[in-house]
């Protein structure tokens, strides 16, 4: 058996000691860099904004210092081909709900991804629940903590086909407390024009990918481009070809213009595949043009926050009543 001598374990030792040190030194100004990129608040009153890593005294304590806001983001574990990771939507909705709570004092319930799948369910991997199981369960975690004290409680969620039960849920907790719950879909924000002005002249394709791969990095869980040198791509993904075999494209298209019906996916590439990522564009990458976007979102919601807290005031003096006949009472 070989032996150690004192002096090259105490090197060794030492080493290791630094190298630690340094990468706790290292982890500290990361999070440092972090926090002062994405703040958790006025001051850095709390620790964190996410729930989870909060303990029930801290939340209390927020509730009692005059704290009501929380918000709930979800979506599903969903198929989105060879670029976009699963969990897309809810990663959206979660980093939108992070960015929000630091910069209006608010609180982050976990990410619910048991939610709607839609047709997205011939991927493997993704997990689907009826919408009646997602309106039941964002009832009850919205309810449970409006019980606790929050009084704004915002529901985040990416786009479909998560808002069908958002919307659902809103209305029922609505009609059930003369509350106002909100829900809000990530996508109708990426159509305002300080949003579009960001990624204008982009010359790849601007969507879920690099919102999943932004939303990722903002909260904390950077992960490398899936298949990157085809995620760079451009003239590949330029033909759209739809999200239906040529069979029966028609037939559903026509359908959906006037409503809904039911549909699957049969191939990766009518649901995926189409995204790019990896692209410099304007002298930054565009994942770091992306964050740019759900931080201008996220600025955009900021006053409608406040029309949130007066319409419940006013809906607290206003209790539901039969509406009865004013104007004209003469005309019979």
């Amino acid at each position: 058996m070989s032996i150690m001598r004192r002096r090259k374990f105490i090197s060794n030792t030492l080493g290791l000691t630094t190298a630690l040190s340094a990468s706790q030194i290292l982890a500290a100004e990361q999070t440092v860099k972090k926090r002062e990129q994405y703040p958790a608040g006025k001051k850095e009153k709390w620790f964190t904004r996410r729930m989870e890593e909060m303990t029930s005294r801290e939340i209390e304590f927020y509730l009692k210092e005059g704290g009501d806001l929380v918000f709930i983001p979800f979506g599903p574990v969903s198929g989105h081909g060879a670029f976009t990771p699963m969990g897309m939507h809810a990663h959206w909705a979660n980093a939108l709900s992070v960015l929000l709570a630091g910069k209006a004092d608010g609180l982050v319930f976990p990410p619910t991804y048991t939610v709607m799948a839609g047709a997205t369910q011939s991927f493997r991997g993704t997990v689907h629940f009826p919408v009646s199981e997602q309106v039941s369960i964002l009832k009850r975690i919205a309810m449970s903590l409006y019980n606790a004290g929050f009084r704004r409680v915002v529901l985040i969620g990416g786009t479909t086909p998560e808002d069908t039960g958002g919307r659902v849920a809103v209305r029922e907790l609505f009609d059930e407390t003369n509350h106002p719950f909100w829900f809000v879909e990530g996508e109708l924000l990426l159509s305002a024009p300080e949003v579009k002005a960001i990624h204008e002249g982009y010359p790849g394709n601007f969507g879920e990918t690099l919102l999943c791969l932004a939303a990722l990095k903002i909260l904390g869980r950077e992960r490398p481009i899936p298949a990157a040198d085809w995620a760079r791509e451009i003239g590949s993904k330029l033909e759209d070809s739809g999200d239906q075999p040529a069979e029966i494209r028609e037939d559903v298209v026509a359908l959906r213009t006037l409503g809904q019906v039911g549909f699957r996916y049969y191939e990766e590439g009518q649901h995926g595949n189409h995204g790019t990522a990896g692209i410099t564009f304007k002298g930054r990458s565009d994942v770091d043009m992306t964050v740019e976007v759900l931080e201008k979102c996220a600025d955009l919601m900021l006053p409608i926050l406040d029309k949130l807290t007066h319409y419940a005031d006013w809906l607290d003096g206003h209790p539901f009543k039969y509406i009865e006949a004013s104007e004209k009472l003469y005309e019979k």
